[in-house]
């Protein structure tokens, strides 16, 4: 009996990739802004990559799980930064860093009406994750799919993502300053943000903002003193951590307030 439940387990597993831990059911629920297309064997490989705990297989039921655990994680995000998202100019120039599968891209420009922005995706293919927790920084952590990352936003009828493969042009060589820099779950929250200061820096410059998932623990360093920058309060992911979102900039703002310090 209990050799015919681990193969049964195992059959299970094989036929819908069951990824663990379980979503919270009201995640699918909630809007689903971003569109999973049908998962293929190329999609399902380039998913595993980017999230391990994704353990799918090419079905219908494995899709909307995907596609409600994008939504969620955006939903999420997109609560703490809406008011800074709103505020950008209308044909701002906008720079992801490690955009994975487009998700958040795909859900801003809905949200957002990003049609006429200026839109810009890093991404480097990869073979295998590299994932720290904070840890320091090094060449080779991109674990992206770009072929994939194109389908999936045209599928969602996303079409004027500029996309900068990270195996061939360095972050310095990006076409900043830009009036909006994020990335989630990647600098600041896998690789510590401290080490990536004077690119992030440069990409902004005195008028743009940089957003990125950082631990709930987060704890400022020397490199952000005198600059300005706030931490959100908690947000919690499809699968349950609670974790925050750092706003640096806009730098002349900072700038302003020092020329004129009768305002504030």
């Amino acid at each position: 009996m209990l050799l015919l439940r681990k193969v049964g387990r195992r059959l299970k597993l094989a036929i819908f990739g069951l990824p663990s831990p379980q979503l919270d059911p009201r995640i699918f629920a909630l809007e689903q802004v971003f569109r999973s297309p049908p998962l293929t064997r190329s999609l399902v490989s380039a998913i595993h990559l980017i999230s391990p705990h994704c353990d799918f297989r090419p079905n219908e039921r494995n899709r909307r799980i995907w596609e409600a655990d994008e939504n969620g994680a955006c939903w999420a995000e997109f609560e703490l930064v809406r008011d800074e998202l709103a505020a950008l100019p209308k044909r701002a120039r906008i720079l992801e860093i490690g955009p994975g599968l487009g998700r958040s891209l795909i859900f801003f420009s809905k949200k957002l009406g990003w049609e006429n922005c200026e839109l810009h995706a890093y991404e480097g293919d990869g073979k295998s994750t590299k994932y720290t927790a904070n840890g320091p920084r090094f060449e080779n952590s991109w674990c992206g799919t770009i072929s994939e990352l194109r389908k999936v936003l045209g599928y969602n009828d996303i079409h004027n993502v500029m996309i900068h493969d990270a195996g061939k042009i360095a972050m310095t060589h990006l076409p900043g300053p830009f009036d909006l820099v994020f990335g989630f779950y990647n600098i600041g929250y896998h690789w510590s943000l401290e080490h990536f200061m004077p690119e992030v820096l440069a990409l902004i410059g005195s008028y743009g903002i940089a957003i990125f998932t950082v631990p709930r623990n987060f704890e400022p360093f020397e490199a952000l003193t005198g600059l300005p920058y706030k931490v959100t309060k908690d947000l919690t992911t499809p699968l349950g951590d609670r974790l925050r979102l750092l706003i640096l900039g806009p730098i002349h703002a900072q700038r302003e307030k020092r020329q004129r310090p009768g305002l504030g």
